[in-house]
């Protein structure tokens, strides 16, 4: 009785939830990712496009051509482009930029004392233009101009020292805590290494085996390379995030690592090595993105078909709505740039977006590098050009705003209402809907008192269209099959210790039963002590 009114008080809320959602949308509208158009960048001779990059209201872009007899001149690299059209402008489009006598003077030199220098990317970076060259063998071996970005659009150049500014922000936001000896447990016989928190989570590599169990099931198994090791032979660390548990294990002899994600109120665990190349937390701990897939706090998660060899963290671009996230990786080897947009609201990633290179512009214009068709020198370079919500804050706030209501409380906050309460209806569908465990409903109900309590617009009847109720019935709901949960497990308790009272007063009468067995034994007795029958038969 109690999961169909949860069930549905979820619907309710869910479709309370997204009629507020169209109302939002019909004030400050969509944030989608849609493709404009196609254009095409030309180059004089054939070359290999690396990279673009947004200057004002000019596209930059970078290629390396063939070696030429003589000294490299800026346009062999570099040339300036309308972001309408992507017509050619001349070098002094943008000043300071192309036409500084610095700059041509260290390009020239750059290139006569580095014959093998070529263009890898182009990067803004805390409003500095960077154009980093490759100039030996080894990926340690570049040199980086450097030039500062004004807010009129003009450039200045600094310098070709700007190789402490061509640094990547953290891989992962996550913090591991790695297993000690103290972490240590057996359980039925198997050494484990106990993961703190409220539901007991253990992680295995002994047996030739890595093993996960939760709450006492063991949801996941695989086999390890070397059967004969110790459990402090592995290297186990752990990470949270909301309801995950991440787990990074390296078993005895092995050369990677494995990583693993728990959804601790459903136990299931999956395995998803995308994490140790980069881990970054979703906007309200909504769960992890990774190259090539994420992971959300309802477990459910998604990894698409796709290169995601090499690719690293970049940059994570967040509309000012409060809806949208663009997570941006790149690869060094290859030049290879993947962009994962990811919808707060909708709780979902985009399809990706992959090519050599990206340029943003402050509306949120995004110009999309692609690889020529066969990868090779080309003078044709395509151009995908994406209307997106990623525009720049000084630009949201140059849009007119109205004075309604809703705009009283502002396009972010409401955004993070509408994806809590679309995240708790979900919930609240899938613990209704088959077996489910108490953390489940504990974090139901927390998840529903935190939404109550920060969103104070919720019981405005102009606003909150009606979500108060439903949420308010999910959560009472939630207390109520909590109680029930506590109830079965006092009754269990119970019967538990009322077992352990009638074995123990079982086993007291059988050891006296077998005491006056003794006490009686007539003297003619011979034999076992236990045997019944006097000698003779």
């Amino acid at each position: 009785m109690l999961r169909g009114r949860l069930a549905a008080q979820g619907a309710a809320l869910a479709r309370r939830a997204e009629e507020l959602n169209a109302r939002r949308v019909e004030v400050f509208g969509a944030g989608e990712l849609r493709l404009a158009g196609t254009e095409r960048l030309r180059t004089a001779a054939p070359a290999v496009a690396r990279d673009v990059v947004a200057v004002g209201d000019a596209l930059l872009f970078g290629f390396t051509g063939r070696p030429a007899a003589g000294d490299a001149e800026v346009g062999d690299v570099f040339s300036l482009h309308a972001r309408d059209g992507v017509a050619p402008l001349p070098s002094d489009a943008v000043p300071g930029l192309l036409d500084d006598p610095a700059f041509v003077r260290e390009f020239q030199g750059l290139h006569r004392y580095y014959r093998g220098a070529r263009l890898l990317r182009l990067r803004v970076v805390d409003g500095r233009l960077l154009a980093v060259f490759r100039t030996g063998d080894t990926p340690a071996d570049i040199r980086v101009l450097r030039w500062r970005l004004h807010t009129d659009g003009g450039a200045e150049f600094l310098d070709a020292r700007g190789e402490r500014d061509h640094v990547l922000p953290a891989a992962q936001d996550v913090a591991w805590t790695a297993a000690t000896r103290e972490d240590h447990r057996t359980v039925d016989g198997t050494p484990y290494v106990r993961i703190p928190g409220d539901v007991e989570l253990l992680v295995g590599t002994t047996g030739g085996t890595l093993a996960v169990r939760a709450g006492g099931a063991e949801p996941y198994t695989e086999p390890v390379a070397e059967p004969l090791q110790s459990l402090a032979d592995a290297d186990i660390a752990h990470a949270r995030v909301g309801t995950l548990v991440l787990l990074k294990v390296r078993p005895y002899k092995e050369d990677a690592d494995r990583y693993l994600v728990c959804h601790v109120p459903s136990r299931a665990v999956v395995r998803l090595d995308g994490i140790g190349s980069a881990c970054r937390r979703l906007p309200g701990d909504q769960g992890v993105v990774f190259p090539g897939g994420y992971c959300l706090a309802t477990g459910a998660h998604k990894v698409f078909d796709l290169d995601t060899d090499g690719l690293e963290f970049e940059r994570a671009a967040a509309s000012p709505n409060g809806e949208d996230v663009l997570y941006a990786f790149h690869a060094r080897e290859g030049g290879r740039t993947l962009l994962l947009p990811y919808n707060r609201v909708r709780a979902s990633v985009a399809a990706p977006v992959t090519g050599r290179g990206y340029a943003l512009f402050d509306d949120g214009t995004l110009h999309v590098l692609r690889a020529a068709a066969d990868g090779d020198h080309a003078r044709v370079h395509p151009l995908q050009v994406w209307d997106t919500p990623f525009f720049s804050d000084t630009h949201a706030a140059a849009q007119p705003v109205g004075g309604g209501r809703l705009e009283q409380i502002g396009n972010p906050d409401l955004v993070r209402g509408v994806s809590d309460c679309l995240t708790l209806a979900a919930t609240a569908a899938a613990v209704s809907s088959g077996p489910a465990t108490g953390e489940a409903y504990e974090e139901l109900l927390a998840g529903c008192t935190r939404a109550l309590d920060a969103y104070h617009w919720l019981d405005d009847p102009e606003v909150g269209g009606g979500v108060l109720e439903p949420l308010t019935g999910v959560r009472e709901t939630a207390a109520q099959v909590l109680a029930e949960f506590a109830t079965v497990r006092d009754l269990q308790r119970q019967a538990a210790e009322a077992l352990a009272e009638a074995a123990a007063e079982v086993a007291a009468l059988v050891r006296r039963t077998r005491g006056e067995a003794r006490a009686r034994r007539p003297s003619g007795w011979s034999g076992s002590p236990d045997c019944a029958a006097p000698r003779g038969g």
